[in-house]
């Protein structure tokens, strides 16, 4: 989708280059069947369309064009320089130049040459003048061709038929000061009959039809590519994908050949742009120094949230084994007491039996009492590996807490997630922003170019005396001219018939090609916006999904944030309860630990008592209702204080099962959250690093290269200055 997008900036930017180059080739026949018209007026003409907007400057200003004839190989056989001096002020106008045979082309002042030195008069106008030059010029040409795969000479090809290849490579010699690389676009139009020529194609261009013709435009950046992979080499393989040529190659079929001249234009005017003011890198290293931040604290957080959570899961276990061995340890002393009480049940009935059943009942009591002591010694080591497991259960839980905290810090801060999030927001919709005026700018071209039409039109009104007020009377006007030129009347008696001189009919006839060659640039770029209105509604669709993608990221950051705020809430709830939980616990092991002491007690005393059941069998049986009774009321408390440490331990269950599931959360959170730090956030903040500025200062290098080269022959320190380079290509048949 980049790519598309990129060729079509590309072909807005070359239209109204198009219809020069288009313009000026229909004209060459026009040329070499009305030797009237020079090549240097074509030039000045082509001189005037191609040059850039002047700036507005209180300097002397020097437009320079340089027209080369090229030999059948690409070679420079003459070179012609023709200036335009803008005079600012009355003062005398200092230029300098190496130019040979300098004439003044259109008025009537004179100059002084010393040494290169020129000082011209000033009358208060422009001065246009020409000279002759034997440099070599920047942009070299090499031109080859192949006929059915084979070189052959452009000599050989005259009258032949066949697969034809004809290769246009160019070489970029240009340096100045300050600057090993000046950047050069290289542009060539050409021609081609369709009687000719068949199945045209070009790597590097366009094809488009022109009245039973072709008009082929090709490119080139000549030595562009290589510059940028020696200057970015870490950029390698985002250079790659881009198409920076040293040449083009036509193909075409071909019968009985003959080839008019082509014009090749080349440049090094790239636009005064300052890539600098054009980007905010401070804007952009700080919201990614926040975002950065923000993915930091996050991290440290989590691995904090982590750890606690593993401790808070280490205790939990300790607490369900302690548990169990609480709930172990009173079944065991409810069994004792259930023991007790049918011991003392019998221990009643035997003393009413007598003395031997007495004696029998009190053994059993002694064992019940036994297994009391022990069973209350279980108990106490339960209680006590409960109180422990309590106290970590605790340290966890205040771990867990504090881990929270810095995560929701980490929303909080300044330069946190939640100011990251906002960046990228607003980072969207500036982005979406920007790619609509750009849609919007190719959409309208169409537009201008009527306009552009509406303008040569009012100029034909003035030169044609309002005599033509519309295309249609324009061109009726032309092609009737040139079908009396055809049919063999002479130019004057054909324009005179009509009311005109000769410079006004070639006014007009520019016009009227002009016109012609707007309109199929119209009509073309007009197919292209229409064969590309899905991928530019895809992209303008696109960027829409991106600031709203990045607005719900937004949104769900601060859901998260919400979350957190929770669980921060929570966790802090958690902690006290745990702290109340580990105060129960301590006193629940000292309970127990009394409940051991008086449980050792009372084995020793029915120990006694059995001892002494002989001497006390009168005080037994009086006390035996008693035992009885108090044996039962310990039964039922020992079955209530063992259902209730039954429901603890099944209670602990889930909870530890959930302190084991947040352990692994928080450790996969943890996990998480450094992936995304390392290979999502950082690789994000690296690319805005120190690298950055440097990359922005190779570029404008780059630009303010092309703005140097201002002068081919010469130029005044005080003097602004531009430069264009215009190759006429060798004809070949029956043009020669």
């Amino acid at each position: 989708m980049k790519t598309r997008i990129k060729q079509m900036i590309c072909m807005v930017v070359l239209a109204s280059m198009v219809c020069v180059y288009a313009l000026a080739t229909t004209n060459t026949k026009a040329v070499l069947k009305e030797p009237q018209v020079s090549p240097n007026e074509m030039g000045n003409f082509l001189a005037g369309k191609v040059s850039a907007k002047k700036k507005d400057s209180n300097k002397a200003k020097k437009s320079e064009t340089v027209y080369i004839e090229l030999g059948d190989d690409g070679s420079a056989k003459n070179t012609t320089v023709s200036d335009i001096l803008t005079v600012v002020g009355k003062d005398p106008v200092k230029d300098v130049s190496d130019l040979n045979k300098i004439k003044n082309l259109k008025g009537s002042e004179k100059y002084t040459n010393k040494d290169g030195k020129l000082v011209w008069e000033n009358k208060g106008k422009d001065i246009t003048y020409q000279g002759t030059t034997q440099k070599e010029p920047p942009i070299s040409v090499s031109i080859s061709y192949y006929l059915d795969g084979k070189s052959v000479s452009a000599k050989e090809l005259k009258g032949k038929s066949g697969e034809l290849q004809i290769q246009y490579k160019f070489k970029n010699n240009a340096r100045t000061k300050g600057h090993d690389f000046v950047p050069f676009v290289v542009l060539g139009g050409f021609i081609l009959d369709d009687y000719t020529f068949e199945d045209v194609t070009i790597d590097n261009g366009k094809v488009a039809e022109y009245d039973e013709s072709k008009v082929v435009l090709g490119y080139a950046v000549p030595g562009l590519g290589d510059y940028l992979h020696e200057t970015f080499k870490e950029a390698q393989k985002y250079l790659n994908k881009v198409d920076m040529s040293d040449g083009f190659t036509i193909s075409a079929n071909v019968k009985d050949f003959t080839m008019s001249m082509g014009l090749i234009v080349a440049t090094s005017n790239l636009g005064d742009f300052n890539i600098k003011d054009a980007v905010d890198m401070d804007g952009i290293k700080s919201q990614m120094n926040k975002l950065q931040s923000g993915a930091d604290a996050l991290v440290d957080g989590a691995n904090q949230l982590s750890s606690g959570a593993k401790k808070l899961g280490d205790a939990s276990t300790k607490v369900k084994s302690g548990s169990g061995e609480l709930t172990s340890g009173l079944k065991k002393l409810k069994k004792g007491t259930a023991d007790n009480y049918k011991g003392n049940k019998k221990f009643h009935k035997g003393l009413k039996k007598g003395l031997s059943s007495a004696k029998s009942g009190t053994k059993k009591l002694a064992d019940g009492a036994d297994k009391l002591a022990k069973g209350a010694k279980d108990v106490n080591a339960g209680a006590q590996k409960v109180k422990k497991g309590a106290s970590d259960v605790n340290d966890g839980t205040n771990q867990v807490s504090g881990g929270i905290g810095q995560v929701k810090n980490g929303f909080d801060k300044e330069g946190g997630l939640n100011d990251g999030a906002n960046s990228l927001k607003n980072g969207a919709k500036s982005a979406n922003d920007g790619v609509k005026s750009l849609i919007d700018m190719v959409q309208g071209t169409p537009t201008t170019i009527d306009e552009q039409i509406s303008t040569i039109m009012a100029q034909v009104k003035t030169a044609s005396g309002g005599q033509i007020t519309t295309e249609a009377q324009l061109n009726a006007l032309i092609e009737g001219i040139n079908a009396a030129v055809k049919a063999g009347t002479p130019l004057e008696t054909a324009v005179a018939a009509q009311g005109l001189n000769v410079t006004t009919y070639y006014s007009l006839a520019q016009a009227y090609y002009a016109i012609q060659t707007l309109n199929g640039v119209k009509q073309t770029l007009s197919q292209q916006i229409a064969s590309h209105a899905d991928e530019i509604t895809a992209l303008k669709n696109g960027m829409q999904d991106l600031e709203d993608g990045s607005a719900a990221l937004n949104s769900g950051i601060q859901q998260a944030y919400t979350g957190i705020s929770t669980i921060n809430q929570g966790a802090t709830d958690l902690s006290d309860g745990t702290n109340a939980l580990k105060s129960g616990t301590s006193d629940l092991a000292n309970g127990t630990a009394a409940l051991q002491t008086g449980a050792n007690t009372l084995n020793s005393g029915i120990k006694t008592l059995y001892n002494g059941v002989k001497v006390m069998t009168v005080q037994l049986g009086a006390a035996s209702p008693q035992l009885v009774t108090a044996a039962s009321q310990l039964k039922k408390a020992m079955a209530k204080a063992y259902a209730g440490s039954n429901k603890l331990t099944k209670g602990l269950v889930p909870f530890c099962n959930g302190i084991d599931t947040l352990a692994d959360g928080t450790k996969t959170l943890s996990s998480g959250a450094v992936k995304l730090n390392e290979e999502g956030i950082k690789r994000i903040t690296t690319l805005f690093g120190s690298k950055a500025d440097k990359a922005l200062d190779k570029v404008q290098n780059l630009l303010d290269a092309g703005q140097s080269y201002k002068s081919f022959s010469g130029i005044s320190d005080d003097m602004d200055g531009q430069v264009k380079f215009i190759y006429k290509t060798p004809e070949i048949g029956e043009w020669e």
